[in-house]
């Protein structure tokens, strides 16, 4: 767990150093602002941590030609608030205070928004009193559009998730190999529409010889599906569903031992001993 993350009613204790008289205890007010004596502005400093708070004051007295290199300690007096914990597919997980309720798109801000492998779908997950937990899903696609009923009220104690994309690989003759996202709500794809993410086959591919490989549980072995993808193409056989975390590999038409290198390659992708783009 990363440092405490100030929160709304939250009640500080500022230490300076260099002048006891400007020391106190304040309130973060309902907006996220501390006044202090002397600064001509409130600061805003919910949703820093402690360190960055001090940092934030320090420089608040420099500017204001106050106090020259201040040393200032800012502690938690009093917790108001409550956590919420942001965890998956955000730019900064990790827990944040609240006091009695905050909108789902202002507590995945204090995240840092969405990382760009986010899936299509948000967790909320409530609990009280050690009950099960009630898990609620929430559209990406819903909330950025500003939905109102998608942008719902968190409140302290509730846990966001957001499960990253699934994501598909893909090897040997095409022109953009290597890994990609399944975006949106999608769980699976097709051969057809993963060869478009791979910006589709060069001219020296063997369609006809391609594999998809797919990790089976509980022991972890390898399936290799054929596919021919000319005849799939030409509509002579349906498009093969694709899986998170499925290897399409695609040959070249350069010999066998090449081929047998991409096969080992490709294998090495789906048994996890290599993974493109992480």
């Amino acid at each position: 767990m990363g440092e405490y993350v100030i929160g709304p009613q939250d009640l500080l204790s500022i230490s300076i150093l260099e002048s006891s008289e400007l020391s106190r205890e304040v309130r973060v007010a309902g907006d996220g602002t501390i006044g202090l004596p002397l600064l001509a502005e409130r600061v805003h400093v919910l949703g820093l941590t402690l360190s960055q708070a001090e940092a934030l004051l320090k420089q608040k007295y420099q500017e204001g030609g106050i106090l020259n290199d201040p040393n200032i300690t800012v502690s938690l007096k009093e917790l108001q608030s409550k956590p919420v914990t942001v965890s998956g597919s955000v730019k900064n997980p990790g827990v944040f205070q609240v006091s009695g309720q905050m909108h789902l798109l202002r507590i995945l801000s204090l995240a840092g928004g969405l990382s760009d492998d986010a899936g299509g779908t948000i967790q909320v997950m409530r609990g009280d009193d050690g009950a099960k937990p009630v898990i609620e899903l929430v559209r990406v696609e819903d909330l950025l559009s500003g939905k109102p009923e998608a942008n719902e009220m968190v409140h302290g104690g509730d846990t966001i998730n957001i499960p990253s994309a699934g994501a598909v690989y893909v090897i040997g003759a095409v022109n953009l190999p290597g890994r990609h996202l399944l975006r949106g709500d999608l769980q699976e794809s097709t051969v057809l529409n993963v060869l478009a993410l791979a910006q589709d086959m060069k001219r020296f591919a063997k369609p006809d010889k391609a594999v998809l490989l797919r990790k089976t549980a509980p022991k972890g072995e390898v399936q290799q599906i054929p596919v021919d993808i000319s005849k799939i193409l030409k509509h002579q056989m349906a498009d093969v569903v694709v899986k998170p975390n499925d290897v399409l590999f695609v040959p070249e038409s350069s010999g066998k031992r090449a081929i047998s290198r991409g096969f080992e390659a490709a294998m090495q992708i789906a048994t996890g001993v290599v993974l493109l783009g992480r």
